[in-house]
């Protein structure tokens, strides 16, 4: 049986980073090095060591990747080549990157706001490797922080990924123009806070598509019309537009 991973570095203090560094610090994992543009203080690095480049990083030492997709490739370039490494991407295929002996994925699927406190251990990972071994060993690291753990190909992944920008990405978009237009309609956007806690609330054990409600799924086209006509943003009035419509062919033929 493989030894556990027992410390590792960290490449990347933004959103992500920020919060697996604390998850594992709070668990009692031995974080050593972290890589960032700039210094931490000293209070966010707790004990770790912050590092100037990633080719400084340890040797032979498991670093987890938490950077933007596109500069993973560029990142893994500068690291120790006998450092196992896991990147926290949700869409970039293992197979594009460039090679290593111990090369895999440690993908959070939740949207992370440094700063903003959540509970990591209901956050699902998805874990993939180019070495079952390498897999296994990260599969039983993610177990340390969440209780949500998983295998899932890049493919898989990347899907997942696609699905996650709709229902988290897009979904705050929307509350942002909600919010913009009752700002210049000078009316209070925490109205409506209760009403996407319910939504939320019903999802959690309902099929979307039996909670549907508004004007699209009860076939509505005057307030439909109105509701267009009310909105001055010509993007703003086209995804109204498209949005009802889709609501509008999952529920009828015609």
């Amino acid at each position: 049986m493989n030894n556990p991973i027992q410390k590792l570095s960290i490449v990347g203090l933004g959103n992500v980073g920020s919060h697996l560094f604390d998850a594992f610090v709070q668990e009692g994992m031995k974080v050593t090095h972290v890589y960032s543009r700039s210094k931490p203080s000293d209070k966010i690095l707790h004990d770790a060591e912050w590092v100037k480049d990633p080719s400084e990083l340890p040797h032979e030492q498991l670093v987890i990747v938490c950077v933007p997709d596109d500069i993973i490739a560029s990142i893994l370039l500068k690291i120790p080549s006998d450092c196992p490494v896991a990147y926290t991407s949700g869409s970039v295929n293992l197979s594009k990157l460039p090679h290593r002996d111990d090369l895999g994925v440690f993908y959070p699927l939740q949207t992370f706001t440094k700063g903003s406190p959540l509970n990591i251990f209901e956050v699902p990972f998805f874990i993939e490797a180019n070495d079952p071994d390498f897999a296994a060993k990260l599969f039983d690291l993610a177990w340390i922080v969440s209780r949500n753990v998983n295998y899932a190909n890049s493919e898989d992944r990347k899907k997942l990924h696609l699905a996650a920008v709709f229902i988290n990405n897009f979904t705050n978009h929307l509350a942002h123009i909600s919010k913009n237009y009752l700002d210049k309609e000078e009316l209070d956007f925490d109205h409506l806070k209760p009403l996407l806690k319910e939504t939320a609330r019903k999802l959690e054990n309902q099929d979307p598509i039996s909670i549907q409600t508004g004007p699209a799924r009860r076939k509505d086209r005057e307030i439909i019309n109105e509701h267009i006509d009310a909105l001055e943003d010509p993007i703003q009035k086209e995804i109204y537009r498209l949005i009802s419509k889709s609501i509008h062919q999952t529920y009828f033929n015609d």
